[in-house]
């Protein structure tokens, strides 16, 4: 390995371990919001996602060939996003780490994905907008059909998707809620491809198992986000369903649902941190033929996790045309002016309510200054 290419993997791999599980510009975790970045705006975002299971025997008479299990499933990404022109950015993500319990058990480096977007086409003041992400990974990982992760087999994927968003403030969008929907279709293109070799004690292959038939599916999702000055409290809820279904011989051909709550934290502009889980609301499947090694000894697992972890953090490396800080009131950022004008808002409020209680005070003085005139009249008459 080369120098500069292993300088590239460290790069890679440090912020893998502590950033957050973004795919594409202008998303939550697994839904993409109808939004593209400005020209020129560059982001870099990773991941790490990680699942753990222990397996140990709990009766007393312990099998002899039996061996305790800390089971680990991690799985980091790096991605860099593109504002190109308007409505038009697009996404590189690098899976620079994933465990397969296979020969090559850390995969590292893995496959490559590209995103093509269109969107922020705005109706009703933009309140609504919409747009689509043309989807390719290219398969330049050395193990395919891997458990416990969406199926793949090796081949150039390829997928559409359609993006809807609702943005309550269409002016700041990023200042109140927000909700957005995701459907798309995705062609697994892996008939012919071998997902699984049988080999002899000598390591020769005595039989490969070939996929019959082109996978295709349904991938969908739902997301919810409430913005607060430092926070992002989002819930997502995403999936993929088979069209038509892989070969028996793959690994993690059944459908899946997930639900997501995560914490955006934004310390600046220009930095933020995720913390989310996916939770597993579809059944405990696990459809593959049972000729199919169990990956896990000791272990009984479904496909797809029950739960995982994600970690994360986001990057803006150049502002490009949709500047954070500008030179209006003496430099001043959005952000704060914004601020400034919210509370002038709240200052001609406060004044106006101080306007109208003097109102109300000076209506009952007058009344009381008539009251004490009609007294000092009727003294004045009981006198006579």
């Amino acid at each position: 390995m080369s120098k500069s290419y292993a300088l590239l993997v460290v790069l890679l791999l440090i912020p893998s371990f502590v950033l957050g599980a973004v795919f594409g510009s202008k998303s939550l975790l697994h839904v993409q919001k109808a939004s593209t970045l400005k020209p020129g705006r560059l982001e870099l975002r990773s991941d790490m996602r990680f699942f753990s299971k222990v397996g140990d025997y709990l009766g007393q008479n312990k099998p002899a060939d039996f061996t305790a299990v800390n089971y680990w499933l991690v799985q980091g990404n790096a991605l860099l996003s593109f504002g190109v022109m308007n409505n038009f950015d697009i996404t590189l993500m690098t899976r620079v780490y994933q465990d397969t319990h296979k020969k090559n058990e850390y995969n590292s480096p893995d496959d490559i994905f590209l995103d093509i977007k269109g969107g922020s086409f705005g109706f009703m003041n933009d309140r609504i907008q919409v747009g689509g992400i043309l989807s390719f990974r290219f398969p330049t990982g050395e193990v395919h059909n891997y458990p416990f992760e969406p199926y793949t087999a090796g081949a150039l994927e390829f997928g559409l998707t359609g993006l809807f968003s609702y943005y309550k403030d269409p002016f700041l969008p990023d200042r109140d809620i927000s909700i957005h929907a995701n459907l798309g279709w995705y062609n697994h293109n892996d008939a012919g491809k071998i997902l699984y070799q049988r080999l002899n004690p000598q390591g020769e292959v005595i039989r490969e198992y070939r996929a019959g038939n082109n996978a295709t599916a349904l991938r969908f999702g739902l997301g919810f986000s409430y913005p607060t000055e430092m926070f992002d409290i989002n819930l997502e809820l995403w999936g993929n369903n088979f069209i038509s279904k892989p070969d028996s011989m793959a690994y993690s051909r059944e459908n899946y649902v997930y639900v997501t709550p995560s914490v955006r934290f934004k310390p600046r502009w220009w930095l933020n941190f995720d913390l989310a889980l996916d939770i597993r609301i579809s059944p405990d499947k696990n459809e593959s033929a049972p000729a199919l090694p169990d990956p896990v000894r000791n272990l009984t697992l479904p496909n797809y996790p029950s739960w995982r972890m994600t970690l994360g953090m986001g990057f803006v490396l150049n502002q490009g045309a949709e500047r954070a800080r500008r030179s209006v009131g003496g430099g001043a950022t959005i952000r704060e002016k914004v601020d400034f004008f919210e509370k002038l808002l709240k200052e001609k409020e406060k004044a106006r309510t101080i306007e109208e209680e003097l109102k109300r005070l000076r209506r009952e003085r007058e009344q009381a200054e008539k009251e004490l005139e009609e007294l000092r009249q009727l003294l004045e008459e009981q006198g006579k």
